[in-house]
């Protein structure tokens, strides 16, 4: 596939798992009325089962052809922080593997429980907006460092 093939397709699914998280966003702010919360949590299943199937994409993407391998040609020296960035990958897969089969057992009656999940998504969620913050700092030093004067 061309660079701007992927880099459109990478675009575009980005775009994709950013209004999914806006999603989740505006879903894990719903007030509900006293303890029934069956239609959120319904919403929430959904949601995030779609989430991470989403997420799971575009990390993909990222890892295989994508941004990674790009820094890696341009930029060996910055291995190590990809190496980093694949390791909070697997750990956004794990925890949203997690997250998503826990909304699937929750009982709409058990409140506590899935408070407790919803920070867990809300954390999650904000762990992927400053991992997001780290790729596009690493693309920026490594165009920086191959744009460098031969001297």
């Amino acid at each position: 596939m061309a660079h701007t093939d992927l880099a459109q397709q990478t675009l575009v699914e980005q775009n994709m798992l950013m209004l999914l998280t806006e999603g989740l966003r505006n879903t894990l702010a719903w007030k509900v009325q006293g303890t029934d919360f069956v239609r959120k949590l319904s919403t929430l299943r959904f949601v995030t089962q779609s989430f991470q199937r989403h997420l799971e994409h575009v990390l993909a993407l990222q890892e295989y052809d994508g941004y990674m391998d790009l820094v890696l040609q341009i930029s060996p020296q910055l291995g190590n922080v990809v190496d980093a960035l694949r390791l909070e990958h697997d750990q956004f897969r794990k925890d949203a593997s997690h997250i998503v089969h826990q909304f699937e057992h929750v009982l709409p009656t058990d409140g506590d429980s899935f408070a407790r999940i919803c920070a867990e998504l809300d954390g999650l969620l904000n762990s992927l907006d400053v991992h997001n913050k780290k790729e596009v700092t690493l693309v920026q030093q490594a165009f920086a460092q191959d744009e460098g004067g031969d001297g």
